[in-house]
């Protein structure tokens, strides 16, 4: 089972309408973000990258916080 299908997710478009990034609100409250082949964990309350080698743009971080519920 995916369970991927049942978690809160968004997509991200780039100027073109094509999808850049997906974000993902895991079961933990972390939020992955995968674009261009990469993968990042982000937890949007602290606004803390879990994943250090793949570097996260502030407005990726505010789009992970809008989806967590967050600000």
């Amino acid at each position: 089972m995916n369970l991927d299908t049942y978690l809160d997710s968004a997509q991200l478009l780039d100027c073109n309408g094509q999808v850049s990034h997906t974000l993902t609100l895991l079961l933990d409250g972390t939020v992955r973000i995968q674009f261009s082949g990469r993968e990042a964990i982000v937890d949007p309350r602290t606004r803390r990258n879990l994943t250090p080698q793949v570097p996260v743009h502030d407005t990726l971080m505010h789009a992970a916080s809008t989806l967590a519920g967050g600000r």
